[in-house]
């Protein structure tokens, strides 16, 4: 499970067409001084191959701070799927595919 999207404009001056990203990490926490109850953080990495190892270096990092109750309302038969969905509707992952 992953998400492809063409970065223009990266910090290596070079464009990554079909960048691959993947969640490095979700978590949940229950945030101090919130109108939140629950947020999960989503911290995805992306690459420019589809298949990259341990010893791979990203070209882009992102974390995201999302109500739970948004996450768990997506698509997906599992948590990790609808983090995913959750995701690809964001501005800056506009134009993300599924792969």
């Amino acid at each position: 499970m992953a998400l492809e999207l063409d970065i223009q404009t990266t910090q290596f001056g070079v464009p990554f067409p079909g960048a691959y990203f993947r969640v490095a990490s979700a978590s949940i926490m229950r945030p101090q001084l919130s109108e939140l109850k629950f947020i999960v953080v989503i911290d995805i990495s992306g690459y420019g191959t589809k298949t990259p190892t341990d010893a791979t270096h990203p070209i882009d990092f992102r974390r995201y701070h999302a109500p739970l109750d948004e996450v768990e309302a997506q698509s997906g038969t599992e948590f990790l799927a609808k983090c995913y969905a959750w995701v690809a509707n964001q501005p800056d992952m506009a134009g993300s595919t599924p792969v």
